[in-house]
C-alpha cells in the first residue's frame, strides 16, 4: 500500500496523489449544493480572469481582422507611408487586405494543429507572439502594396493558430455548467479588438494604427505566463497527477475530479490519436456538421459586413463619417457578443444559431430591399438620401445578430464535438475550411456585388442564413453542459 493510500480516509481513494472522495448525489461536479454560492462565485471569477487572458490572442485576431475597414478609409485621403513613398491599392488589392488574413490563417491552422497536440495548448499560445509582431511590423513599415499584402498573409497565420489554440483552451479549462459562457469570451476578445482597432483609427493614420496593434501581443505573451496549462491535454499525455492539481484550483474543494479525470482517460482511450483517427465516420460526420456551420456563417455576410464595415455603408448610401459609423459597429456587436454571454448556457448552443441566423436573414431582406429601390429611383429623388438610417439600422442588426450565435457557435463546436487526443487535429481542419470560406467570401465580395447587384448580394446572404435556421434544426447536436472529454 502507498503512502498515500495510508493517509485517505476508508471511504476515499488515491488518485494520482491526491485522496478523492467517491461520487455521491451530494457532491458530484463543480456548483453542486455542497458549494457555497459565495465561493462559487468567487471561484468562477478567477476563472473567468484566467479565460480573458488566454483569450486575449483573440482580442489581437479582432484587432487584426477590422484594421482594412479604417486604414482603407485613411488611405484614400493619406496614402504616404513611413519610408516616404506612396500606397495606392487596386480594388482587388483591396479586397485582398481581408482575404489573405484568412488565407494565413490557413497554414496558421494548420501548424497550431500540431503544436497543441505535441507541445500543449499553452506553448501554442506563447508562440503566437512572433508572427503578430512579425506581420504588425511589417504592416506599419510597408513601402508598397506587396510588403503590406505579405504582412497581412503573416498575420492571418497568428489568427488561425490564435482560433486554434485559445478555443480549445479555454473549452478544456471551463467548468461544463459555464462552458458556453466561458467560450464566449474568445468572441468577445475579437470584438472588443475589432473596437479597439476603428476606435483608435478614428484618431491615428493607418501605419501607426498598425504599430499600435502591436501592442496587445506583448501584453498577451506576458500574461501567459501567468496561466496553468490545460487539464485535459495533462491527462491525455499521462500527466494525471499535474492535472488534479490544476482542476483542484479551478474546480474548488466540492468538486469529484477524480471522476472528471477518469472520464477523461475513458472518452480518449476510445478513440484513438493521430490524423488516422479522423476517418472513423461519426469524427467525418461532425467534422462535416462543423464545416457546413462554417459555411453558412461566412456566407451569411459575417466577414464582409465586419472588415469593410465602411464600404458597404457606402455602397448602401450612408453618408455619415465611415470611422464613426465603424465605431458604432463595433459598440453593437459588443452587445450582441453580450448577449451571446448571458442566453448560450441557459438557452443552449442551437437556439441562439436560430434565432441568430433568423434576424441576420430578416435584416438582410430589408437591407437588399431599401438598396434596390434606393438605386432604382429618379437622381432628383432625395427620399432614400433622407431615410439613410434604414440601411445603417439593418447593418447595426445584421452585426448583432450575428455576433449572438451565426459567429461564436461554430467556434465553440468546433472544440466541443471532438475528444482532447483528437481535438487538435479535428479542430484545425475545420478551422481550414472555415478560413478558406472566409477567403472566398472577403474575395468574392467585389465580383458578386458586380453579378447579383447590391441588393442581390444582400439577398444571398439572407437566403444562406434561412439555410442556417433549418440546417441547425435538423442536424446540429446541443452540446450545453454536456462533459466534451
Amino acid at each position: 500500500m502507498s503512502l498515500g493510500a495510508t493517509l485517505c480516509p476508508q471511504e476515499e481513494k488515491i488518485w494520482g496523489g491526491e485522496c478523492v472522495a467517491p461520487v455521491t448525489e451530494d457532491r458530484r461536479l463543480v456548483g453542486s449544493t455542497k458549494e457555497p454560492a459565495d465561493e462559487r462565485r468567487a471561484r468562477l471569477t478567477k476563472q473567468i480572469g484566467l479565460v480573458i487572458m488566454g483569450s486575449m490572442g483573440h482580442f489581437s485576431l479582432g484587432a487584426t481582422l477590422t484594421w482594412p475597414s479604417p486604414a482603407l478609409s485613411d488611405m484614400a485621403t493619406n496614402n504616404a507611408t513611413l519610408v516616404g513613398t506612396q500606397m495606392v491599392l487596386s480594388t482587388a488589392e483591396m479586397d485582398m487586405t481581408g482575404s489573405l488574413v484568412s488565407l494565413g490563417s490557413l497554414l496558421g491552422s494548420w501548424v497550431c494543429g500540431w503544436i497543441v497536440t505535441r507541445l500543449g495548448r499553452l506553448r501554442a499560445l506563447q508562440m503566437i507572439i512572433v508572427p503578430f509582431l512579425l506581420g504588425w511590423l511589417a504592416n506599419a513599415f510597408a513601402p508598397n502594396p506587396l510588403v503590406l499584402l505579405i504582412a497581412r498573409f503573416v498575420l492571418g497565420m497568428a489568427c488561425g493558430a490564435s482560433s486554434v489554440a485559445g478555443t480549445l483552451y479555454v473549452i478544456e479549462l471551463a467548468d461544463a455548467s459555464v462552458r458556453g459562457m466561458m467560450a464566449s469570451i474568445p468572441t468577445l476578445g475579437i470584438v472588443l479588438g475589432g473596437l479597439y482597432t476603428v476606435g483608435l483609427g478614428y484618431v491615428l493614420e493607418w501605419h501607426y494604427l498598425a504599430l499600435v496593434c502591436s501592442l496587445p501581443p506583448i501584453m498577451f505573451f506576458v500574461c501567459t505566463f501567468c496561466l496553468p496549462d490545460s487539464p485535459s491535454f495533462l491527462v491525455v499525455k499521462g500527466s494525471p497527477e499535474k492535472a488534479l492539481k490544476i482542476l483542484r484550483k479551478l474546480r474548488g474543494p466540492y468538486a469529484d475530479i477524480g471522476s472528471e479525470v477518469a472520464d477523461l482517460e475513458k472518452r480518449n482511450q476510445a478513440t484513438s490519436g493521430g490524423w488516422r483517427a479522423l476517418l472513423k465516420r461519426y469524427i467525418v460526420m461532425r467534422m462535416a456538421v462543423i464545416d457546413i456551420l462554417f459555411f453558412l456563417q461566412q456566407f451569411c455576410g459575417n466577414y464582409v459586413f465586419m472588415v469593410h464595415t465602411s464600404r458597404v455603408l457606402q455602397a448602401s448610401g450612408v453618408r455619415w463619417d465611415p470611422d464613426m459609423v465603424t465605431v458604432i459597429v463595433g459598440v453593437v456587436r459588443v452587445l450582441g457578443t453580450l448577449v451571446a454571454f448571458v442566453l448560450i448556457d441557459r438557452t443552449g448552443r442551437r437556439y441562439c444559431l436560430v434565432l441568430s441566423h433568423a434576424i441576420n436573414s430578416s435584416a438582410l431582406v430589408i437591407l437588399g430591399i431599401y438598396v434596390h429601390l434606393a438605386e432604382a429611383s429618379q437622381s432628383e429623388d432625395d427620399t432614400y438620401s433622407r431615410l439613410s438610417w434604414i440601411p445603417l439600422t439593418c447593418v447595426l442588426v445584421v452585426m448583432f445578430a450575428i455576433n449572438m450565435g451565426a459567429h461564436p457557435v461554430p467556434f465553440i463546436l468546433c472544440a466541443e464535438y471532438f475528444p482532447t487526443n483528437i481535438r487538435g487535429q479535428a479542430s484545425s481542419l475545420c478551422y481550414i475550411f472555415g478560413t478558406v470560406f472566409a477567403f472566398m467570401g472577403l474575395q468574392l465580395y467585389s465580383p458578386m456585388q458586380e453579378t447579383l447587384s447590391q441588393a442581390g448580394l444582400y439577398w444571398f446572404y439572407s437566403a444562406i442564413s434561412c439555410l442556417g435556421v433549418i440546417f441547425t434544426f435538423l442536424v446540429v447536436e446541443e452540446t450545453s453542459r454536456k462533459a466534451v472529454g
